[in-house]
Parts: C-alpha cells; sequence; structure tokens
C-alpha cells in the first residue's frame, strides 16, 4: 500500500515536524511511504500532478490555518481524478472540525483527532489489512451515509518512542529544522489550542541531547524549539542549553520561552552564551491586567522588564517579543498602553499579531460573549469585538505594516529612537499611528517601494508634521541610511554637508595608521584584514553626533567602512587637520 504524507507550508524554508513525526513513526511497518512538503504559494496545478505522479492509495494531509482552505480544493480535485484514493486529514485545523469536514466534503474519508502518530499507524495498518476501522481510537470516518467518531485517545505517555524524526538531513540545510522537547504548556491561555491538552509530557533528557547531537553536526541553518513554554522546567532548560553552548554549533537556535519565569540565576547564565547562537521568542502578548484574566493568562510584568532589561544589557541573544491586538477586555487605548510598554523594551524585533479565533480553543466557545466579528474562513482573523472596532483593527494592521518596515528591519535604528524617544516622549504607538495617517492620506500602502524611498517618505512626514524637526532628523536619516547601504548616493530629499575637498580628505585619512589600526580591530569583534576599495569606504559629514544625540559646533567627519563590501558599517570618528 502506497501512502503519502503531505502538507502546504507557509514558505518555502519552513519545514513540517508533525510529518517527520508521523514519517518516522510508521517506517518498518510500511515499505511504501512518502513524503511531501509543499508551500501555499506553489501553483495548485503542479501540487495536484506531483501527487497524481507518486499515485498514493491513502493520502494524508497534516492541516492548520493557513493551508486548510488550499488542501480542502485538493483534495476535491484528486478525488475526482483517483476516486478510489483514501484521503485522511489531521493536524489542528482537522482534528476539532472532525464532524464539519466529514459532512460537507465527501472527498474525505477520514480525519484523525489530536495526537497523530500512534493512531496514524494503527489506521494505515487496518487499511493495508483490509480491517474495520471501530477499534481505533482517536479518528471520525464515514461509513456509509453516516459519521463515526471513535473514542478519544489518550496521549502518549512515553514520547521517546517517537523515533528521530530527520532520516536524512541534506533536505534541511536552507530550511529551518523545528524541534521539540516536550508536548503540553503549563498555562491554558484561552485564545491557544494548547489550552485543551492534558498537562506536560517531555522527551527524556538523555533522548534529547542524542538527537541535539545529530542536528548540531547535520549543517542545518537553524534549529527551531517549538516547545510551548521551553522554560517551564528551568533546571532542565538549563542543562538542555548548556549542552548547546558546549558543543559550540554553527547553527541558530530558536526558543519560545516565557520571560517572567526566568530566575535571576537563569538570566546570569544566558548573558554567558556566545551571541548569536540563540534567539528568544517571548509572548508578551499584553500588559493589560483586565486581558491577561479574560484570557486566563498569568504574567509577572515587572519580572518581565526586568529580565528583558537585563538581557538587552548583554546583547547576546536575540529578543523577539509579541503583542496580540483583539484580545477580550482590550480596547484601542489599552492596546497602545501596552504597545508603548513591550516597544520601550528596545527588543531586536516586535511582532504585532492579531488574534485568531481556533477551533477547539475557549475563546471559540466565549466567541459570542465578547461579540466577536471573525473571519468566515480560516485563518478566522478577528474583524472587530465589543471593545475594538474593526476601523481600530484595520488602523493597527497599517501600524504593523510601518512596524515591520522600518523597526524590525533595523534600519532605522537612530531615526526612530530619536522620533520615539525624543519627539514622542516614549509614546512610540502614537509616532506609528501618525505615520500611518500620513501614509493613508498619500495613499503609500497601496504601492510598492524601494527601501531607498522609505528614507525619503520618513522624511516628508517630518517636513509635513514637524518641520521644525527637518534639519536634525536629516542627520539621523542620512546616518542610518550610510550604515545599512553600501550605496553612497543619498536618497533623494537628503540634505548633504560635505566640504569640496571630501575625497581628498578621504584619500589623506587611508594614510593615517591609526585610523587603519581603528577599522581593522573594532570593539570585542575579530580583528580583520582592512582592504580599502572604492565602495567599502565612505566619509560623511554631520551637523550632529548622531551615535550620541548631541549638536557640533562644526560639521563631524564620520567614516563608515564596510568590510568584505557588505553593511553594516564600522563608523568612525575621524579627526581632520
Amino acid at each position: 500500500m502506497k501512502v503519502l504524507f503531505a502538507t502546504l507550508n507557509a514558505q518555502y524554508i519552513h519545514s513540517s515536524l508533525a510529518l517527520a513525526c508521523l514519517n518516522s513513526y510508521c517506517q518498518g511497518e510500511f515499505a511504501d511511504l512518502h513524503l511531501m512538503e509543499y508551500t501555499i504559494n506553489d501553483n495548485p496545478r503542479d501540487i495536484l500532478y506531483s501527487i497524481f505522479r507518486i499515485r498514493p492509495e491513502v493520502l494524508c494531509f497534516s492541516c492548520y490555518i493557513w493551508n486548510i482552505e488550499a488542501i480542502l480544493n485538493l483534495c476535491r480535485d484528486f478525488k475526482a481524478i483517483v476516486p478510489q484514493c483514501t484521503i485522511v486529514l489531521g493536524g489542528p485545523e482537522a482534528s476539532f472540525a472532525a464532524d464539519d469536514l466529514l459532512q460537507r466534503y465527501p472527498q474525505i474519508n477520514i480525519v484523525v483527532r489530536g495526537e497523530g502518530e500512534q493512531t496514524t499507524k494503527e489506521l494505515l495498518q487496518a487499511l493495508s489489512e483490509g480491517q474495520a476501522l471501530r477499534g481505533i481510537a482517536g479518528i471520525s470516518y464515514r461509513e456509509g451515509l453516516m459519521v463515526r467518531h471513535n473514542e478519544d485517545r489518550p496521549p502518549l505517555t512515553n514520547l521517546d518512542i517517537i523515533p528521530f524524526p530527520y532520516e536524512d538531513l541534506s533536505a534541511y540545510q536552507n530550511r529551518v529544522v523545528y524541534y521539540e522537547t516536550s508536548r503540553g504548556c503549563p498555562f491554558g491561555c484561552s485564545y491557544c489550542l494548547s489550552a485543551a491538552d492534558q498537562g506536560l509530557r517531555y522527551f527524556s533528557l538523555e533522548r534529547v541531547k542524542h538527537d541535539l547531537e545529530i542536528l548540531m553536526h547535520g549543517d542545518v541553518r537553524e534549529i527551531k524549539l517549538v516547545d510551548r513554554t521551553f522554560n517551564s522546567d528551568e533546571k532542565r532548560s538549563r542543562a538542555i542549553m548548556s549542552f548547546i553552548a558546549d558543543n559550540q554549533p554553527n547553527c541558530r537556535f530558536h526558543f519560545e520561552i516565557c520571560g517572567d519565569r526566568l530566575s535571576d540565576d537563569m538570566v546570569d547564565f544566558l548573558t554567558t552564551i556566545p551571541p548569536g547562537l540563540f534567539e528568544f521568542e517571548i509572548g508578551v502578548q499584553s500588559t493589560h491586567e483586565p486581558a491577561l484574566q479574560a484570557i486566563h493568562r498569568r504574567q509577572d510584568w515587572k519580572r518581565l522588564q526586568s529580565n528583558m532589561e537585563r538581557l538587552k544589557v548583554a546583547g547576546n541573544i536575540h529578543l523577539h517579543l509579541d503583542l496580540i491586538a483583539g484580545l477580550p477586555q482590550e480596547g484601542y487605548r489599552e492596546f497602545s498602553h501596552s504597545f508603548n510598554q513591550v516597544y520601550n523594551l528596545h527588543p531586536d524585533m516586535l511582532q504585532l499579531g492579531f488574534l485568531k479565533l481556533l477551533k477547539g480553543s475557549p475563546l471559540w466557545e466565549e466567541a459570542d460573549r465578547h461579540e466577536y466579528v471573525r473571519q468566515a474562513k480560516a485563518p478566522y482573523q478577528v474583524l472587530a469585538n465589543r471593545y475594538i472596532s474593526y476601523a481600530e483593527l484595520a488602523h493597527l494592521q497599517q501600524v504593523e505594516n510601518l512596524l515591520n518596515r522600518y523597526y524590525n528591519r533595523g534600519r532605522f535604528a537612530s531615526t526612530l529612537d530619536y522620533m520615539t524617544s525624543e519627539v514622542y516622549e516614549g509614546k512610540a504607538f502614537d509616532f506609528y499611528s501618525d505615520l500611518a495617517d500620513f501614509w493613508e492620506e498619500r495613499e503609500l500602502f497601496s504601492r510598492g517601494h524601494r527601501d531607498r524611498e522609505e528614507y525619503t517618505i520618513l522624511k516628508d512626514f517630518v517636513l509635513n508634521r514637524h518641520p521644525d524637526l527637518k534639519a536634525t532628523v536629516n542627520e539621523y536619516l542620512k546616518y542610518d541610511y550610510l550604515k545599512n547601504f553600501i550605496n553612497h548616493d543619498l536618497p533623494p530629499g537628503l540634505d548633504c554637508h560635505n566640504p569640496p575637498n571630501r575625497n581628498e580628505i578621504q584619500r589623506q585619512l587611508l594614510g593615517d595608521p591609526s585610523v587603519i589600526t581603528a577599522l581593522s580591530s573594532w570593539d570585542d569583534e575579530e580583528t580583520v584584514p582592512f582592504t580599502a576599495g572604492k565602495k567599502n569606504l565612505h566619509l560623511e559629514y554631520f551637523l550632529i553626533n548622531p551615535r550620541a544625540g548631541k549638536p557640533v559646533e562644526e560639521p563631524l567627519p564620520l567614516l563608515f567602512y564596510y568590510p568584505d563590501n557588505r553593511p553594516p558599517a564600522r563608523v568612525l570618528v575621524v579627526s581632520v587637520q
């Protein structure tokens, strides 16, 4: 019996841990297993033909909010071509909608509910041997005109029986590899499917170390641990992190952690991690206590704030913080306060997400109480509720666009720090909201923009809203641009204050041994040989000191050096005689 495990990932760089686990768990029992990962951006006709060429007798799809609609279309088309194929759906978007899917889509034969490894293995055994399906826990299926729901299957108690999921890592060299050391979550947030889980289960520490050693030597770029709260057990999480750091891998590790559950000792330990090795994603979601209570989420904001400030000072771990707009009890004004508090922690990335009402989550059942209006189809994003209007959420989506465009890409750090801290006095949300209004007035959201143009647009915004600041902001924008782009021609609208003999001065600086030494050895970075070229050096004069945020009596010369002809630049204040 030929079996195909398939899914559609959101992007090519992503991979499916669920399919890898199913495939490894069923290996040995079935000789003709296939695994295919597509993306939601692939041409549906190409996906259909790829599946047809494999000619599976059993086609198993892993379903999520980002791919369910495309998968249902594929099921219709493939069943029309190969009507004898048994189509099985699993994953969260199928598990909690089994009856509806089987009633509405005759192309679907079976739905696997909940944890899939043991259920899928028993199901495939029954299908291969022509046995009845009534004794298989954890499935719903069509039997004649009836839809039957077998009893739920309890989750696995010993996760170590699931084999290592990655048989061939060569296929993942340019993709994110996902891995889990536990299943479940210590929290019961009502918007999350984890609220339906029964406690926490762990792979053994010995098993985790064995698997990680294989992954660290597998020449992959990034390993993303999908544990819902990796530091739920601090002693265990520290042991795993120490193991990773001691092995000095060349890849990066991404963890989802709870920021207020880090002890002082744990933060001390984390400040010793080699720079660039770890990334932390921390779901703050909100700082508004009534909203946190409404979603049954416990959070110590002061503790989280203190921990983030310490990690930010250390600067060795990339910090990615999340907010969710549309939570119950949090209106527009309250959300703006949450935004300001989290933004002022200055994370490396701030993700503004929008609540999705997930089937199977407690909030899905409570939607009427909060007067939620949502999208009719997946991903079921909230459009309005009792506390925030559709117009306000639409404006927040514009803020999200600009936050990603200006803040999260890291190319406007000095300018944004000046605007949010000095001009808007710490109320960063007001800055992005004003900027969004400006973009909408100029109909800029409906057009594409090159990177250089974004600097010009921000300068135009200042000219329009804060004309008295145009000279100061010009210098910050100029500094940010030259630091992050090797093209020395300033974007339109940015003013230059260089003397006529700037090129001659730059040549003289290259003859100064102290300048060469300073550019070769930079802060704590590794010393690299200095090489001068036409593009990797640029001298620019400024009317302020953009690094210190202070005015200067005379134009300040800064020398920008781009090692290996790539930004970001090393910037040196030089003395010109």
